[in-house]
């Protein structure tokens, strides 16, 4: 009778082990956002899109929400982040918002402190790349929030990036095989100079003004590379 007392006191307390974990469990996919996991800057969701209004939470204490997106203009952009509080479970709660760079610094206008029932705008004008959202309860948590992006030349693709690359690329490519194509003419065009001292005056006169034509060639598909391989960036330098 007691080894039968001491089973059901172990499959009683294993029981109730199976209970709690299935109420962790439960607890934790509540607890998950429609965005989540997206807890740090290594693992955004994103990226935002212009004209998409996005509705989350801030579940835990320490919970933050980070998202992505890209400025995609040559011109860069003024990009604008309207923020609103749709308020939480805690009596008192606020939170708040800035737009970061990959290295997590401040790039635009935070705004701090958004209660339940306010909306605010962080802005901030930049260049061509891929910046961050970061969301994060200032006192309290709970808080429901939207996230409006604006701005023209913001929030777009990261094809519109890729292609500028590819565009950018393909140029450096061909001018780098029209340099060596003139390169090798110079030094046709040299060894014919060469060649003239041994001919009549027209010859080497003819052979002089070649040469200067293909040092010129030379000169006009290097600066040409050089632009192209300037108009590379920042596209093809910046992450995916």
């Amino acid at each position: 009778m007691r080894g039968w007392g001491i089973g059901l006191r172990t499959t009683f307390a294993l029981l109730l082990a199976l209970a709690a974990a299935a109420v962790a469990c439960a607890s934790a996919s509540a607890a998950q956002g429609p965005y989540e996991p997206n807890d740090s800057i290594l693992s955004p969701a994103g990226p935002l899109a212009l004209g998409q209004t996005y509705a989350a939470a801030l579940e835990t204490p320490t919970d933050k929400d980070f998202y992505f997106f890209y400025v995609t203009s040559p011109q860069g952009s003024n990009v604008t982040l309207t923020v609103a509080n749709l308020g939480g479970s805690a009596s008192v709660a606020d939170l708040d918002a800035r737009i970061v760079d990959s290295l997590g610094t401040s790039v635009g206008n935070d705004v701090s402190y958004v209660s339940k029932g306010e909306s605010r705008t962080a802005t901030a004008t930049l260049p061509p790349g891929k910046y961050f959202v970061e969301v994060a309860a200032g006192e309290g948590y709970g808080d429901a929030y939207t996230l409006a992006p604006g701005g023209a030349g913001a929030f777009g693709s990261y094809g519109r990036i890729a292609s500028r690359c590819a565009t950018a690329t393909a140029s450096v490519k061909a001018l780098t095989a029209g340099l060596s194509k003139a390169k090798g003419g110079l030094q046709r065009a040299t060894n014919l100079v060469r060649r003239s001292r041994y001919s009549g005056r027209d010859a080497r006169k003819a052979a002089r003004a070649e040469l200067v034509k293909a040092r010129a060639r030379v000169a006009a598909k290097k600066a040409a590379l050089k632009s192209a391989t300037a108009s590379q960036q920042p596209w093809c330098g910046i992450p995916q």
